[in-house]
């Protein structure tokens, strides 16, 4: 049985360098995001760069006890007047009070990875959504110096022979997105920056995008689905069982994979589940397909037959008779309209000439 992408992407079975997992307000993707997580800190071999803008390192790192994260906070501590008197960085856990200038940020985590011994490093930051807030063009001038930091020090380490073999991967960038966000040009130009129909969609290797069941549905049977329709909240957004995501995977041969599945998290083990989308909704397709039970145990049938509906459409009712013969008359030279009523006088009918009302005349 083919393992999904989903899962080979997970167990870094699938060769990726850049990782984009695109949410809205209908269904995060940080389910998806601490699950890279829990399977990058089983390998020891690999160096966990997380970055914190959105979310604290403690909820992120929740039931994960791996001694190869280093932690760069941006949240616990953002623009606090008394970072400098009582908090002080170490090399595993390093303090951003500023994130208005990313150069900053760069240089924090290169210092960090010169003093480090590893060969293969990942960069999980939470949401890039903040940096792009704050300028885009420099944004885009920090993953690709990170890029270039990571790649520069692959090889470098002593333990390079004991990486395990199964992972494809040698560094590796994973952020989320929110694409609900605008983001506004530098330089004033009127609208908004639409970013994954730029440079940040056409520099991710992978790009997860997180949809619940309702939005996947109505983008699926419409096919001028309105955007503005994301806004809206309902009753599914965020629901554990409702989470969907479309896969769009490039290879560095050039072939690009697409794949949609399915995953919730079992609450008894902990573990995600991951199902192809096809195969639920064969699933689903079999449920609507039971009888309803509401009318299964019924002693009469309530269906018609094709014979039966075939008389049906063929009956001409006596009300619509009179009004066909007079479009068949004026069909060339008059344009009919609804709404009319025809009348034909009876012989019997008795009409009175006379005003009923005349003696309240005054």
């Amino acid at each position: 049985m083919t393992t999904l992408l989903l899962e080979r992407l997970l167990n870094c079975k699938e060769s990726a360098n850049f990782i984009i997992i695109e949410d809205t307000i209908l269904q995060s993707g940080y389910v998806i995001l601490k699950e890279f997580i829990k399977k990058v800190a089983i390998n020891q071999n690999r160096c966990v760069l997380l970055l914190c803008f959105e979310f604290s390192p403690e909820w992120l790192l929740e039931n994960i006890n791996s001694q190869n994260f280093v932690i760069f906070d941006a949240y616990s501590k953002l623009d606090s007047y008394d970072l400098e008197y009582d908090v002080k960085s170490d090399l595993n856990y390093h303090f951003i009070n500023n994130i208005n200038d990313p150069s900053k940020i760069i240089n924090i985590i290169k210092d960090t990875i010169k003093k480090l011994s590893y060969s293969n490093y990942t960069l999980i930051i939470d949401s890039i959504s903040p940096l792009l807030l704050i300028d885009t063009s420099l944004t885009f001038n920090f993953l690709k110096s990170i890029s270039s930091c990571l790649k520069g020090n692959t090889g470098n380490s002593e333990n390079t022979e004991n990486t395990e073999s199964t992972s494809t991967n040698t560094n590796l960038i994973i952020t989320v997105y929110h694409s609900d966000i605008p983001n506004y040009p530098t330089f004033g130009i009127s609208g908004y920056l639409n970013v994954r129909n730029t440079l940040l969609y056409h520099i991710a290797s992978t790009t997860i995008t997180i949809k619940n069941t309702e939005q996947f549905h109505k983008e699926s049977t419409s096919h001028g689905y309105n955007m503005e329709n994301n806004a809206i909240i309902n009753a599914y957004m965020n629901l554990p069982e409702s989470s969907i995501c479309i896969i769009e995977h490039r290879k560095k041969s050039g072939k690009v994979l697409y794949e949609t599945n399915s995953y919730q998290i079992d609450e008894s083990s902990g573990n995600m589940i991951i199902q192809l989308v096809k195969d639920v909704k064969d699933d689903l397709d079999s449920e609507s397909n039971t009888p309803d039970p509401t009318t299964a145990n019924m002693l009469f049938n309530l269906s018609l037959t094709e014979s039966q509906k075939k008389a049906k459409n063929e009956l001409v009712l006596p009300y619509v008779k009179i009004q066909d013969q007079y479009e068949e008359e004026n069909r060339e030279s008059v344009i009919t309209s609804g709404g009319n009523i025809f009348y034909e006088p009876d012989k019997e009918d008795d009409f009175d000439d006379e005003d009923p009302d005349e003696d309240l005349s005054i």
